[in-house]
C-alpha cells in the first residue's frame, strides 16, 4: 500500500494532520551539505554536553554502534539516493570489483526513479533499506509525523526485498521510531565508520569541528580516502556510511576499494551473519 499525501495524510485509515508533510510531497527533498553540516555539529555538541546515559536513555542516537564489527570484515552503505546522477556510477564501480552494497534509499526519490531501484537490485549483489520518505530531522518531528515517515519509506520499496533494514537521517532517532520499528519487523542500521564524505565533498577538506565530529584524524583531514581506510584499520573492519549525493563518493569509490582490499579487508553484504550483533 502507498500513502497519499494530501490535505490530510492517511495513516493506517486515520486522518493524520502533520504540518509540513503533506505540502513536502510536492517538492523534491534535497539534502543540503548545509543541513548535514549543521547537524553534525549538533549531534557533536549534546554529545559533549550530555552523559552517555541520557543520551541512551533517550534513544538520541541508535546509530553509534557500541558493539565492535566483525574483524576482518566490511560493509559499505550509501545513503541518500536513488540519485540520477550519481547512482549509476556507483554502481558501476560496486560491479567492477564485485563489491556489494546497501543502498538506504528516501521514499519520494524512489517513488521519482523506479529505473534506479531496478538497477540496484538488477544482479542480485546489492540491499536495499528504507531511509524515511523525506529524510527529516526526528529529534525535530512529533511521533505522528515520524510513524508516517517511516511507514512510507518501507512501504514504497519493492515488496520482495529482504532483509527489512533502516537508517536515521543524520543518525539521529528516537524511542518511538525505534519501537515502531522493530514492531515491523525492521532491523536498524548504524555506523561504524563515517566517511566524513559530505564534509570532503565541499572543498576536499574537512575543519577542526567536522574532523571531530567525524573522527578524521589531523593527518587526514586533506585526505579523504586515507581517513575512510584507517579508520576501518582503526575498527578492524565494520559498516562504513557514504552518500550517494557527492560527487567525491564515485570519484574516489575505486581507490577506496583498493585500498581497503590492499589492507587484507573482505567486502560482505548487511545480511551477513556475522554483521547481525552490529544491528538494533
Amino acid at each position: 500500500m502507498r500513502y497519499g499525501l494530501k490535505a490530510s495524510c492517511i495513516l493506517f485509515g486515520l486522518a493524520v494532520v502533520v504540518p509540513g508533510l503533506c505540502s513536502q510531497a510536492t517538492n523534491a527533498h534535497e539534502v543540503a551539505p548545509t543541513n548535514l553540516r549543521a547537524t553534525h555539529l549538533q549531534h557533536l555538541e549534546e554529545r559533549l554536553n550530555s552523559s552517555v546515559e541520557d543520551l541512551r536513555e533517550q534513544c538520541r542516537f541508535e546509530s553509534d554502534i557500541p558493539t565492535a564489527p566483525p574483524e576482518g570484515l566490511v560493509a559499505l552503505t550509501f545513503d541518500d539516493g536513488p540519485d540520477p546522477e550519481h547512482t549509476a556510477k556507483i554502481l558501476a564501480i560496486l560491479d567492477r570489483y564485485q563489491v556489494p552494497a546497501t543502498f538506504f534509499v528516501i521514499g519520494e526519490k524512489v517513488e521519482r526513479h523506479p529505473e534506479l531501484i531496478q538497477a540496484i537490485q538488477a544482479n542480485g549483489r546489492h540491499l536495499l533499506g528504507s531511509h524515511t520518505w523525506t529524510h527529516p530531522n526526528f529529534h525535530d518531528i512529533p511521533s505522528p509525523e515520524q510513524q508516517l515517515e517511516l511507514a512510507r519509506g518501507i512501504e514504497v520499496l519493492p515488496p520482495d526485498h529482504a532483509p527489512q533494514l533502516f537508517r536515521y537521517p543524520y543518525g539521529n532517532a528516537s524511542c518511538f521510531a525505534n519501537d515502531y520499528l522493530h514492531s515491523r519487523g525492521v532491523a536498524i542500521v548504524g555506523w561504524h565508520v563515517d566517511s566524513c564524505d559530505w564534509a570532503f565533498d565541499r572543498i576536499g577538506t574537512v575543519d577542526s569541528k567536522e574532523a571531530l565530529s567525524c573522527g578524521v584524524g589531523s593527518e587526514y583531514r586533506g585526505d579523504f580516502v586515507g581517513h575512510v581506510a584507517s579508520s576501518v584499520r582503526a575498527r578492524r573492519g565494520g559498516i562504513i556510511l557514504l552518500h550517494e549525493i557527492h560527487a567525491i563518493t564515485p570519484a574516489r569509490l575505486g581507490e577506496l576499494i583498493e585500498e581497503i582490499r590492499h589492507d587484507g579487508y573482505t567486502f560482505v553484504r548487511l545480511d551477513d551473519p556475522r554483521f547481525a550483533p552490529s544491528l538494533r
